[in-house]
């Protein structure tokens, strides 16, 4: 995949969350948790595939991933579990400090993404500028 895909597909990725965002505010909760159970599938495949891709990145970037998917997946755990406790008890205040945690962890998610569209948008830069001068390079080398 080239990088131009790869950024054609992470913005189809941020329109698909847009629009899943805008439909779950017209759904009922047993609608949402379906699309919440789809989208942690997702996401868990996803992980899979992008555990295998971090493994061939810098030591700094992939420590910050793996922080990142354990710091988040005990989150969601404990998000979880509070969910469920708190539905059993079916409190309206503790529901709602539920949902702000849950929406916290989301802009959470949210800004460590936008980093690490800033970290690739300086990597994809750093690729192009290693292209363009190695073509520059190879067409300013007389012929072997």
């Amino acid at each position: 995949m080239t990088i131009s895909e790869q950024v054609d597909a992470l913005q189809a990725k941020v329109a698909e969350l847009k629009s899943s965002l805008d439909a779950s505010r017209h759904e009922t909760n047993e609608q949402i948790k379906a699309r919440v159970a789809t989208a942690r599938a997702k996401a868990e495949a996803a992980q899979h595939t992008v555990h295998g891709e971090a493994d061939q990145a810098a030591d700094h970037a992939h420590t910050q991933w793996q922080s990142f998917k354990a710091d988040t997946s005990a989150k969601m755990a404990e998000l979880q579990g509070r969910i469920e406790r708190k539905r059993e008890e079916r409190d309206a205040k503790a529901a709602e400090d539920d949902a702000e945690w849950a929406e916290d962890n989301a802009a959470a998610a949210l800004d460590y993404a936008a980093w690490a569209v800033d970290q690739a948008e300086v990597a994809v830069l750093d690729a192009a500028d290693a292209r363009a001068w190695a073509d520059a390079q190879a067409a300013a080398s007389p012929p072997s």
